[in-house]
């Protein structure tokens, strides 16, 4: 059997220069890459154009009528108001003023439809039962999230009720 050659390495030799050859194929390469890239610009630009053109034909050019504009916006409107679940809503706050022997009167129901939400203004003669109306309709299967916004003592009434505010959400 042979013994295998052996190899020497040195890590300390010279560094030799490179050959003509070497050389001559690196800027061979430098040159493709050159003009690769400069095809490819060309390409994008090309591309570019076409979509331009593309995009000014697929959009043709309407003149937007004001009248329909303002009756879709109109109409938008009218069917927003009619999403509200009027009789839902109406419903439920009366058998929760019920519920409360009538201690609460309900002044004014403002719903907005575009965020689907109630605001409601009513008086009851002490705080605890603005908090007990409030309990009750947390319990609703119709509101969500009802809270008290504000309330205030009215002074100006001989019988000094208190007016809240309650906002919630109503469930679609």
């Amino acid at each position: 059997m042979k013994t295998p050659r052996r190899v020497r390495l040195d890590f300390v030799a010279p560094v030799h220069q490179a050959p003509v050859t070497s050389a001559a194929l690196c800027l061979a390469g430098l040159a493709a890459a050159i003009g690769v890239g400069l095809a490819f610009d060309g390409q994008l630009t090309e591309r570019n154009r076409l979509d331009a053109e593309l995009g000014a034909i697929s959009q043709p050019r309407r003149p937007v009528n004001p009248a329909a504009a303002k009756a879709a916006e109109e109409a938008a409107a009218i069917e927003r108001e009619l999403a509200v679940p009027w009789s839902g809503l109406l419903t439920e706050l009366e058998a929760a003023s019920h519920d409360l022997s009538e201690k609460v009167a309900l002044l004014q129901v403002e719903p907005d439809p575009a965020k689907h939400t109630v605001k409601i203004t009513a008086e009851v003669r002490a705080l605890p039962d603005a908090l007990a109306y409030l309990e009750r309709l947390q319990q609703s299967k119709v509101l969500k999230y009802p809270m008290l916004e504000s309330h205030e003592r009215r002074k100006d009434d001989p019988e000094h009720p208190v007016r809240v505010k309650l906002a919630a959400e109503w469930r679609t």
